[in-house]
């Protein structure tokens, strides 16, 4: 089953515009990224919504995610039963959105590693008919991090030029 019908007008859609280049969208301004999620929650998508501001240590960050996405209690709190618990996600109504704000605050190898699950993940959930996308909001506009499950992290249209985003 497919998650979208080939229709110009399916190509307009938020979803589509971000799932065709990738899983992953990055955000600067807070009030770009609110618009895209309210768009998300019209469209009855399911959001679950991290601040990262205390995700100093691989700790905090998997305290967080277990408790947010109501993981077992047997979650290990590594990045490789992270990679299970997703992958045994159940995905609801039109699908999750999944996003983290003050995300430059997570040291890079973690955060690409992190990213690198969701992605792989939501390209999984995807063979399934259901959507998994992740939007990213960082404080800095000039951020930048590799590619993620092959696939190239890019600003979102609101905010892809660079004097979009004060460069």
């Amino acid at each position: 089953m497919a998650i979208f019908e080939n229709n110009p007008d399916q190509w307009q859609r938020l979803d589509w515009l971000i799932l065709q280049n990738g899983w992953t969208s990055l955000y600067w301004h807070q009030s770009v990224l609110n618009n895209d999620i309210d768009w998300f929650k019209n469209e009855k998508y399911n959001i679950i919504d991290f601040d990262c501001q205390n995700w100093t240590d691989t700790d905090q960050i998997h305290k967080d995610i277990k408790k947010e996405l109501v993981f077992p209690d047997y979650y290990g709190e590594n990045f490789n039963v992270l990679n299970d618990c997703l992958s045994n996600l159940e995905i609801t109504d039109t699908g999750l959105v999944i996003v983290f704000r003050h995300f430059q605050i997570v040291n890079t190898d973690i955060a690409h590693g992190l990213l690198d699950i969701f992605a792989r993940n939501s390209r999984l959930h995807n063979l399934f008919g259901q959507r998994l996308l992740t939007l990213v909001q960082v404080d800095n506009p000039n951020y930048q991090i590799d590619p993620v499950g092959s696939s190239p992290v890019l600003w979102n249209g609101a905010e892809w030029l660079d004097s979009k985003r004060g460069l």
